[in-house]
């Protein structure tokens, strides 16, 4: 089945945020994309117009998917259940888009470029938030959530070419685990 429009300028966009993830905004370029996607790079200007637009896009995926993540914690109290509920479905984002991971948390260490750290630091903000709008005034809280988002991210990232869903219960635990809890909830 042909993907839908949307369908495929969500794929670019994912395949952007990784680009930039692994560059920054400055030097990610749109050849680097298009080579990425599997593109022309007149196909993918002609989709998004500019590299600036693709950045806009990808900022904007970047806050929804911090904000769906929230959403889907804030049914729950701050604690243990919230946070597995959290990790879980960080686990599913990243499987369905690796690229959105891989730049969120990239934004965390993308500190040479200043852009990056400004564009993203909303949907930085509304994950480390969704785990625990308190996050803030505890530091161990704080770097726990921080260990976690990066653990989960950071395996899902190694083991991205990989369909091995088998795997998923021990990301989580792992993710749980830097929370200071224990995997069965």
């Amino acid at each position: 089945m042909k993907p839908t429009s949307e369908e495929i300028d969500r794929a670019l966009i994912d395949v952007a945020a990784f680009v930039f993830a692994q560059h920054g905004f400055a030097q990610g370029t749109v050849q680097a994309i298009a080579d990425a996607a599997g593109y022309s790079k007149a196909a993918v200007l002609k989709r998004f117009g500019s590299k600036e637009r693709i950045q806009d896009a990808v900022v904007i995926q970047a806050e929804e998917a911090a904000g769906t993540l929230a959403g889907i914690g804030a049914a729950a109290p701050v604690g243990p259940e919230r946070d597995a509920v959290l990790v879980e479905a960080l686990v599913r984002m990243i499987g369905e888009r690796p690229g959105m991971g891989a730049l969120v948390v990239g934004a965390f260490w993308l500190t040479r470029e200043a852009e990056v750290m400004e564009r993203l630091s909303g949907a930085m903000h509304t994950l480390l938030e969704a785990f625990d709008p308190g996050v803030w005034e505890d530091e161990e809280r704080r770097v726990r959530v921080v260990a976690a988002i990066g653990a989960v991210t950071a395996t899902m990232m190694a083991r991205r070419e990989e369909k091995r869903p088998d795997l998923t219960a021990m990301i989580v635990a792992a993710g749980l685990g830097a929370l200071g809890h224990p995997a069965g909830r």
